[in-house]
C-alpha cells in the first residue's frame, strides 16, 4: 500500500486565519476547477468561522503529482489529512461533483476515523444512491469530451475549445475529475449521524428539487433544503446567500 502523506500543506488552503476558530468550513472544488472557485469567500464569513479549501492531486501548488482518477484514490488520503489537521468543529460543503467527494469523505472520515462534520453540506449535485442521468464521457476524446461536458453544464469557454495548448493544461484535470463521478459505485451505508443542508439552483436542469430531497435519506439528523433563483452555477452568483444560510445551519 502506498504511504499516505499527511502534509496538510498539500492537501488545504486556509483563507482568511482566524485565532481559534469556532468552526472551519472545508470547501470541495466542482469538476475542472480548484481552489479559486472559493475566492473571495473567507471575506463573508464572520470572525470566527474560518474557510479551508481542499487541494486536489494534479493541479495548482500539486501539479506534479498524479490526478485522481478514482473516488478512494482522493478521499482515502484527503480524510487521513483531515482526521490529521482539522482541531475544532468543521462543515463540509461542496458543489456539483465536489459535493459527491464531499460526501465520500465524511463518509471515509466515520468509517477510517471516528470523526463526523458538524455539517455535510451539497449543493446542485443528485443524492449519490440515484442512477445516472447520463453515459459516461471521460473516456472520449477532447473534443467530444467538451462537446459533452458542454452539453450538460453550458460552463466550457470557447477560449478553451480554441486553444490546443489550453486544452493540454485543463483538459487532462477536468477529465480525471469526471471520472471521478462516472466511475463512483454508491455502497448503502447506515446514515449520516450529522445534519445535512442540500442546496440548489430553482431553475438547474441538470440537479432539480426532487433529486436534492433524495439526499434526505442520507442522515439520521436534521434534513435542510434550500433552492435559490438560478441555474447549476447559482453558487457564483449566490454566495452570500450560501454562505449566510451554510454558517447558519452548521450551528
Amino acid at each position: 500500500m502506498t504511504e499516505i502523506q499527511l502534509d496538510s500543506d498539500r492537501w488545504f488552503l486556509r483563507a482568511g486565519r482566524r485565532h481559534n476558530p469556532r468552526l472551519t468550513i472545508l470547501a470541495v472544488p466542482w469538476a475542472g476547477s480548484g481552489t479559486a472557485a472559493y475566492h473571495g469567500i473567507a471575506d463573508l464569513l464572520p470572525p470566527d468561522v474560518e474557510l479551508w479549501m481542499l487541494r486536489l492531486p494534479g493541479r495548482e501548488v500539486r501539479r506534479s503529482e498524479p490526478l485522481a482518477t478514482s473516488m478512494s484514490e482522493l478521499t482515502i488520503p484527503a480524510a487521513a489529512a483531515c482526521a490529521e489537521a482539522l482541531n475544532s468543529d468543521f462543515a463540509l460543503f461542496g458543489h456539483s461533483s465536489g459535493a459527491l467527494v464531499a460526501f465520500d469523505l465524511a463518509r471515509r472520515l466515520r468509517r477510517d476515523h471516528g470523526r463526523l462534520p458538524a455539517l455535510l453540506a451539497v449543493s446542485a449535485q443528485p443524492a449519490p444512491h440515484l442512477p445516472p442521468r447520463y453515459d459516461p464521457i471521460h473516456e472520449l476524446p477532447a473534443d467530444s469530451f467538451l462537446d459533452a461536458l458542454d452539453a450538460r453544464c453550458h460552463s466550457i469557454p470557447q477560449a478553451l475549445r480554441a486553444d490546443a495548448e489550453m486544452k493540454e493544461v485543463y483538459v487532462p484535470a477536468m477529465r480525471a475529475d469526471v471520472a471521478v463521478e462516472e466511475t463512483y459505485e454508491y455502497i448503502p451505508e447506515p446514515p449520516l449521524e450529522c445534519p445535512l443542508s442540500t442546496f440548489g439552483g430553482k431553475s438547474d436542469t441538470e440537479c432539480r428539487i426532487s433529486d436534492l430531497e433524495a439526499w434526505q435519506v442520507h442522515t439520521s439528523g436534521k434534513f435542510t433544503l434550500n433552492a435559490l433563483s438560478g441555474d447549476h452555477f447559482f453558487f457564483q452568483t449566490s454566495r452570500e446567500s450560501v454562505v449566510k444560510l451554510l454558517v447558519e445551519q452548521a450551528g
